[in-house]
């Protein structure tokens, strides 16, 4: 099962009032050698950066119920 630790969340706003975060593994970031950054992004827009970053978690654990 993956740990939140292992993740990074990116929040960024798509037009005004409008938030989504990108969860991307760690050991991704900052990879060469022709290896592509994964990420997920929080398939709903929220009207704030920490509802993105709360939403985030909401679909890590999805993430993770699925993954088992």
């Amino acid at each position: 099962m993956a740990n939140v630790s292992e993740f990074s969340i990116v929040t960024y706003l798509r037009k005004p009032g409008h938030w989504r975060a990108a969860i991307i593994p760690n050991a991704r970031i900052g990879s060469v050698g022709g290896e592509r950054v994964h990420s997920v992004v929080t398939p709903d827009d929220f009207a704030s950066e920490l509802e993105a970053q709360l939403g985030s978690g909401k679909t890590h654990k999805t993430l993770i119920a699925d993954d088992r």
